[in-house]
């Protein structure tokens, strides 16, 4: 008994879901047996295809495209040696074209993503090494990376330096070479502190890179003014064995 199974993706577009169904059916011998030969021609289109396209671009430096292999295939289907590619379906060999050029985009996106992650990788890695070497104590804030990344102003920021992973580096690395890690407050207002004097403004927008304190009226860059607070911070839970809560 043939069994062939057909899957279908029914959309419903209101509640952004999507719900898989499973069928099978019982084929007649004749359409088993039209159904086996449908999948060898398009197997064999497919394999025709992939070398034409890597024939054309690596002999005459070309790229067949899908206009290009579906006119290829016509003259194909009137060679005497495969002229039984006429007897299945052309909708089914031209879907295959599609498929192979839609597979090729995949390769060669994903190729793409494993090089971006291969060189941000890399990156980290020096990185997080020379900072556990020349650093006997590394301060950090304890950020939740998956709270900032539904931030949809912050998470392709967050994703692309790899918050999480630089953490998990200089954890394990400062283990390694004996150094210290120390994780502040996520609370802990770094940003909105004045490192000179201690005063706290109420907001920090994010937009606002440089701000000058109203008490002593120090201007300071935004990212450097709190990496010195985080230092403190830091240095002070060591030397005081506690938190540091907000506001101190």
């Amino acid at each position: 008994m043939n069994l062939f199974y057909l899957h279908t993706v029914c959309y419903n577009v209101t509640m952004k879901t999507s719900k898989a169904y499973r069928f099978r059916f019982y084929p007649t011998a004749e359409q088993a047996q039209l159904l086996s030969r449908t999948f060898g021609c398009v197997r064999y289109v497919y394999n025709w295809a992939l070398k034409a396209k890597t024939d054309a671009y690596y002999n005459e430096g070309k790229r067949l495209y899908y206009k290009d292999l579906s006119a290829k295939l016509t003259i194909l289907k009137q060679q005497p040696g495969t002229v039984w590619l006429n007897e299945v379906s052309s909708v089914a060999l031209q879907q295959e074209l599609r498929h192979l050029e839609r597979d090729k985009a995949r390769v060669k996106v994903a190729k793409i993503h494993a090089k971006i992650a291969d060189r941000r990788q890399d990156f980290l890695h020096k990185l997080t090494t020379r900072l556990i070497r020349e650093n006997q104590v590394i301060s950090l804030e304890s950020l939740q990376v998956k709270n900032r990344i539904q931030n949809h102003h912050l998470a392709k920021s967050i994703a692309d330096v790899g918050w999480g992973e630089l953490v998990r580096q200089l954890e394990y690395k400062a283990t390694w070479y004996e150094r210290t890690v120390v994780k502040i407050d996520k609370f802990y207002p770094s940003s909105k502190r004045c490192y000179d004097c201690g005063h706290i403004v109420s907001k920090m927008p994010l937009h606002i890179r440089k701000w000058t304190c109203p008490e002593c009226g120090e201007t300071h860059d935004r990212d450097i003014n709190a990496a010195q607070n985080i230092l403190a911070a830091g240095l002070a839970v060591l030397a005081c064995g506690e938190d540091v809560r907000p506001g101190r």
